[in-house]
């Protein structure tokens, strides 16, 4: 046991964390966006309260139809697909699409659920346009979702990483998908700090860093013995807009987003016209973790007590 010296010089047991709607358990909706191997799942898992939403993945139900295609005579056209192999990746994702799964999907969420008793919901996006979260609107406003709580927040990685991240992952995306799906949703996340939300969208606009150099861990051994858990004690992210307020969009705000951006997105014509800076380029390399305590406080911090895990 700490003594009381020990306890006071400890390191604090507490993760930074985002907080949507003040961590209510119900009618709170995200659309957790990025490009194909942003690390989606790990920030929201890391940097978020994951534990309190329902999340809809389309790449789990994918996961799923090819066990079933293994397993059970169904789904033949999926039998002997390599996720391994990107062109296999794509005869999947089309197969999924054409079955319509991501409108049943939600259909089945909202089934039966109560007006004040509506799930929280994360939507994991890629957000390469606006097509997924107009089609999902409706039903979650028919549903009794309020406008303010809805909210965007962008899981922003360096291209180079995420394209390093997909070759090493089970399942192995495209290279012209890859690249679409960072140039979408850095282009429909032009649109947001431009101040052209979605359609039913006025909860919180987040960008989360989500780089290893803009990453805390707490030292496995200041918890547990087991390497394979990852504490994080603080990360990057910038709260671009609040809960029914318009975006920031002051010069320093406008600035810190448009270094972030620049230096992390995939070097193409597209994105270099479209967020071309005065001198008409953008940033080679990634940003540097910022540590000014003023502006973390300012841009939103969520906190929660971490509890000591057992060795």
């Amino acid at each position: 046991m700490l003594n009381y010296t020990q306890f006071k010089t400890a390191v604090p047991l507490e993760e930074k964390l985002i907080v949507y709607g003040g961590g209510k358990r119900y009618g709170q909706i995200v659309f957790l966006a990025g490009g194909a191997g942003s690390g989606k799942g790990f920030a929201s898992e890391k940097f978020m309260q994951k534990d309190l939403f329902r999340v809809r993945d389309v790449d789990e139900w994918k996961k799923a139809f090819i066990k079933l295609s293994a397993d059970m005579k169904r789904y033949s056209e999926l039998k002997g697909l390599n996720l391994r192999n990107p062109d296999d990746v794509f005869k999947l994702h089309m197969a999924v699409k054409k079955m319509g799964i991501k409108g049943r999907s939600l259909q089945l969420l909202l089934r039966d659920v109560r007006p004040d008793r509506l799930p929280n919901i994360m939507f994991d996006i890629t957000f390469k346009d606006t097509d997924e979260i107009d089609e999902a609107m409706p039903m979650l406003l028919r549903a009794g979702y309020q406008p303010r709580d809805i909210h965007i927040t962008w899981v922003l990685t360096n291209y180079h990483i995420a394209v390093k991240q997909n070759k090493e992952r089970d399942r192995v995306v495209p290279d012209d998908i890859m690249i679409g799906t960072h140039t979408g949703a850095a282009t429909s996340m032009y649109n947001v700090i431009k101040g052209n939300l979605p359609r039913g969208v006025d909860g919180q606009v987040n960008i989360v860093l989500n780089n290893k150099n803009n990453t805390i861990k707490f030292k496995s051994s200041e918890f547990t013995s087991d390497k394979k858990i990852e504490n994080v004690q603080d990360f990057e992210y910038f709260r671009l807009k609040r809960e029914g307020q318009t975006i920031d969009t002051s010069e320093k705000a406008i600035h810190k987003v448009m270094t972030w951006v620049k230096s992390n997105i995939p070097r193409n014509r597209k994105l270099i016209d479209l967020f071309r800076d005065k001198e008409g380029i953008i940033v080679k390399e990634p940003t540097k973790a910022t540590r000014d305590r003023d502006e973390v406080e300012k841009f939103g911090i969520g906190r929660r007590i971490k509890q000591k895990l057992s060795a």
